[in-house]
């Protein structure tokens, strides 16, 4: 995977760049990374930042990895490693996505997850993570992997000031903070033995937000205890940049489609 580490590395002169802890933290074990989202230019930031040593996947809307906009596309497949997270399609397609990156989790591979699921003008507050990525990395540990989950913390101010920018030409001012592994054996253990989905729902929320919380703390924000609204797409979106209605693609041939999109691209 080192092509891509190195493409992205030579990013590094075109931002201020300034990273603080310790990085080899993500070499001691697979490690699913959290992390803070400010704009879209985080899913090539956090990247750029880490050692030459450490290879990340990225676990990103699959409209950032699909959709027919050559310039992202573009951007996304030279500089990223990444697998697609279909919020938009319902349960079946969000089990695919999370099975699918468990599966890599477990196979050794770092992933990083930005668990506020979209970004919003906003640099004072750090909103409540989603659950997909302890998801991912109890499904990981009950397989036999011991992975690890560290919080990281990006503040990022913008030259251009466009959230949407795809231009990583600019000089940003981008702030990285390696936080300690959070030790989640006991809300592991308290999943494990819950006895209904609303105790298992409440330990995977014990470790996420932990983890939001030390990001918010490591940045001086304010933490705010409710997610980020996402606005539904009404389709899902597939390898080819076909878009189907969400309720069309609950057909069993489409969830299959899908399935085989994510199977190739895992093994690419």
């Amino acid at each position: 995977m080192s092509s891509k580490i190195e493409e992205l590395r030579k990013l590094r002169n075109n931002i201020e760049l300034v990273v603080n802890g310790d990085p080899t933290v993500l070499h001691e074990a697979p490690t699913i990374v959290i992390t803070n989202h400010n704009c879209l230019k985080d899913i090539f930031y956090l990247p750029m930042s880490l050692s030459k040593e450490t290879q990340i996947i990225s676990l990103i809307s699959s409209r950032l990895i699909y959709k027919n906009e050559k310039e992202r596309q573009n951007l996304v497949n030279k500089y990223l490693y990444s697998m697609p997270i279909e919020a938009h399609g319902g349960k079946s397609y969000v089990n695919l996505c999370l099975n699918s990156a468990a599966k890599l989790l477990y196979e050794g591979n770092n992933l990083n997850v930005f668990p506020e699921g979209a970004y919003i003008d906003d640099k004072e507050h750090v909103y409540k993570g989603r659950t997909g990525a302890i998801r991912i990395l109890f499904s990981a540990k009950e397989k036999g992997s011991h992975p690890n989950i560290v919080p990281i913390a990006l503040a990022v101010d913008s030259v251009d000031n466009d959230l949407d920018s795809y231009d990583l030409s600019t000089h940003d001012k981008v702030v990285v903070n390696i936080l300690k592994p959070i030790n989640y054996n006991d809300a592991y253990y308290n999943y494990k033995n819950s006895a209904n989905l609303q105790e298992k729902n409440i330990n995977l929320h014990k470790v996420i937000d932990t983890g939001m919380m030390a990001i918010a703390n490591s940045l001086d924000r304010e933490y705010i205890d409710s997610y980020i609204e996402l606005y539904p797409k009404g389709n899902v979106i597939f390898a080819d940049g076909k878009k189907i209605d969400t309720n069309i693609a609950q057909n069993q041939s489409y969830i299959l489609q899908y399935k085989n999109d994510i199977e190739k691209r895992s093994k690419s």
